[in-house]
């Protein structure tokens, strides 16, 4: 994991520990002037969810950089496979799934999904079945109405950032392309 990585990673734990703890300070006032209790849940609150933040954040770097470069065809939503079964060792059960993902690419053609979209889905999955886990396990009167709008923030969170991933890989890449036809012009 590089420096740039790692930086991402904590500012958004930080930005979320801060956020977060001072909702719950706020939140938390309006029913009580007790500063140690005020404290005590702003330091909870900011607490858990910076650590939340950070690793659903871990989680989309690493789903996008399985997914993101790949593209996804619609009708099976099977991944594109670039690199052909092992001929030092057939198998027709390769062979056979290899030519069905190859025939399906053919038919939709140009109508495939970049992995982009689809890399922070794993994450916000993940991190759903906690928050819902959590809750049912403390018993929430209201679950639903409790849980979606961490679910609906992550989810929102996780596209934004994954897009904002791809764009940072879309423009070093033409850098490096501007670069290098700048140096075959040179030459």
């Amino acid at each position: 994991m590089n420096t740039a990585t790692i930086f991402r990673l904590v500012i958004s734990g930080l930005i979320a520990f801060v956020s977060y703890a001072a909702w719950a300070y706020y939140a938390n006032s309006l029913v009580t002037q007790n500063t140690t209790v005020l404290y005590k849940a702003a330091i909870v609150q900011g607490s858990y969810s910076g650590g939340v933040t950070l690793a659903f954040t871990f989680l989309l770097e690493v789903f996008y950089r399985k997914f993101g470069a790949s593209t996804y065809c619609l009708p099976l939503i099977m991944p594109r496979i670039s690199r052909k079964p092992d001929a030092s060792h057939p198998c027709s059960t390769l062979e056979t799934f290899q030519k069905a993902i190859d025939e399906s690419e053919q038919k939709c053609h140009g109508k495939c999904l970049p992995g982009v979209i689809i890399s922070p889905l794993p994450a916000l999955l993940i991190q759903s079945v906690l928050v819902i886990a959590i809750n049912v396990l403390f018993k929430t009167p209201n679950l639903w109405l409790t849980v979606a709008p961490s679910i609906l923030f992550s989810g929102i969170y996780g596209y934004v950032y994954s897009a904002g991933l791809f764009r940072k890989e879309k423009v070093r890449k033409e850098k490096l392309s501007k670069e290098e036809h700048a140096k075959k012009s040179a030459l």
